[in-house]
């Protein structure tokens, strides 16, 4: 399309307001940021993995090594760190949307998961939790009082002024692990997703789960969900390549997607977003060695793909805005091959893109919309400002 057209002469390269790289030997990856919703503050963790073939998280593989999980000001003036020793570290960060407390989760050893709390304006330690396998993903309510982690279960934290109490537990089924995870602004509706393909949908009720429902794809796995921040809305990126739109006050008695739409000419989708109010959704899938980043209109009982818009490699992750006025996407694959970061407008005008030397994962805006924090497999960490 000639607007597509457009918009690609119109792109400029982002140029990063920072960039950190908090531990650079071994070349440790960058696998997950958070940022703040007036984008104050930056979460980032160190994460390596030897992937080669035959590899299998064991002890044969790898060795301990110091990673990390480290903070940032806006300036990129670093607030505090947090190095340990681990076999793989860092996999997964959160922050809540206030900058309040921030959380790490990751693998420290075969067969020991972690979960770490951190007070995020001093860096202390309040939580130290080892679920039996790696913390996939963690996700705060805005205020920070309801934690949500996933790994062999899905594990509720709840905070009552400093104090967390001992975290509730949602059982996966037999020989299933939580993938993804999600919550509510208010921490009342939690969503995850699974390997073996269940969206399970979870209610809150002062730091106890009180009811859940659940559907399952016929064939693959849920690769990233994503929650409104009011609750009304969820979504999930499936392995099948298509993008799943749920209503959240109808699934606990329907347990069933209000829409889906498939992400065409993709292989794959990767990852999901959503707006605050549930009315936009992002979504990035992999086609070949390129992909897609995709938009879309939810209309509560069905969506609408407003745009499609190609990135030059397999991206790995979405994020959007309160409003929706913005759509990221950060792609590369394999390893040792470059990666990029992209933002593109509600229109679906590509506002610019940066290209990193290795594979990008994460890329978050933060919910004003005034900036963007990103990281890649090149161990550093990247600041935009987005006006």
């Amino acid at each position: 399309m000639s607007s597509k057209k457009k918009s690609a002469a119109k792109n400029s390269v982002l140029k990063p307001k920072w960039t950190n790289t908090p531990i650079a030997q071994p070349k440790e990856y960058i696998n997950s940021v958070a940022i703040s919703g007036d984008g104050s503050t930056v979460v980032a963790g160190t994460f390596y993995f030897p992937y080669k073939a035959g590899a299998k998280h064991s002890a044969a593989d790898a060795g301990l090594i110091t990673v990390g999980t480290f903070a940032w000001n806006a300036k990129g003036k670093l607030l505090w760190q947090d190095q340990f020793q681990a076999t793989e570290g860092v996999y997964w960060v959160g922050l809540s949307r206030d900058g309040s407390w921030a959380a790490s989760g990751g693998l420290s050893a075969p067969g020991q998961g972690f979960l770490y709390v951190y007070d995020a304006s001093s860096g202390q330690r309040s939580v130290t939790f080892n679920p039996k396998v790696r913390v996939n993903m963690v996700a705060f309510s805005a205020d920070g009082s309801s934690l949500v982690a996933g790994a062999d279960n899905v594990y509720l934290f709840s905070r009552n002024g400093t104090n967390w109490a001992a975290p509730q537990q949602f059982s996966a089924a037999a020989g299933d692990s939580i993938i993804a995870v999600a919550i509510s602004a208010d921490g009342q509706w939690i969503v995850a997703g699974t390997y073996l393909g269940s969206v399970i949908l979870l209610r809150n009720q002062s730091g106890t789960f009180t009811a859940h429902a659940s559907w399952t794809l016929p064939n693959g796995s849920i690769h990233w969900v994503a929650m409104s921040a009011d609750g009304s809305t969820f979504a999930a990126a499936a392995s099948d390549a298509n993008v799943r739109c749920f209503t959240t006050a109808s699934f606990m008695t329907t347990p069933q997607p209000t829409w889906s739409a498939p992400l065409t000419g993709c292989s794959g989708c990767r990852a999901v977003a959503l707006s605050d109010d549930g009315s936009r959704l992002s979504a990035v899938g992999n086609a070949a060695t390129a992909g897609k980043a995709f938009f879309f209109s939810n209309q509560r009982g069905s969506g609408t793909q407003l745009w499609a818009q190609p990135t030059k490699r397999n991206p790995n992750s979405t994020s959007i805005d309160s409003a929706g006025g913005y759509v990221t996407a950060a792609d590369g694959y394999p390893d040792q091959t470059p990666g990029d970061f992209y933002l593109f407008a509600a229109s679906g005008s590509l506002v610019g893109s940066y290209p990193t030397s290795n594979m990008s994962w994460p890329m978050q805006i933060s919910a004003d919309a005034s900036a963007m924090a990103a990281g890649s497999d090149d161990s550093s960490v990247y600041y935009f400002s987005v006006s």
